[in-house]
């Protein structure tokens, strides 16, 4: 879920938005979706509810609590960068 946090959350550190309000409507992110704010046919929100409530109402509420934790965490190191070369086994593995 840190994952999925902080790649919601880029928008706010790339300055597309003011704050976590305007990203809750923002409708270039995944975070709005979640939050019921916009919808997407495509986009599956339960995978990351279920894990924040029984009810969407409260999985919502959990959810936007988590995210707002991580508003003042800025980049983090082992969350960026590297995709298959940081992998385990990165390309020996294929």
């Amino acid at each position: 879920m840190k994952l999925t946090r902080y790649i919601h959350l880029n928008p706010l550190r790339a300055n597309l938005v003011n704050g976590l309000k305007e990203l809750d409507r923002y409708k270039y992110s995944g975070h709005a979706i979640i939050l019921g704010r916009r919808k997407n046919f495509w986009q599956d929100t339960d995978y990351v509810l279920k894990r924040f409530g029984e009810t969407r109402s409260v999985a919502r509420r959990e959810y936007r609590k988590f995210v707002k934790k991580g508003v003042d965490r800025g980049k983090m190191q082992e969350l960026t960068g590297g995709g298959l070369v940081r992998s385990v086994g990165g390309w020996s593995a294929l």
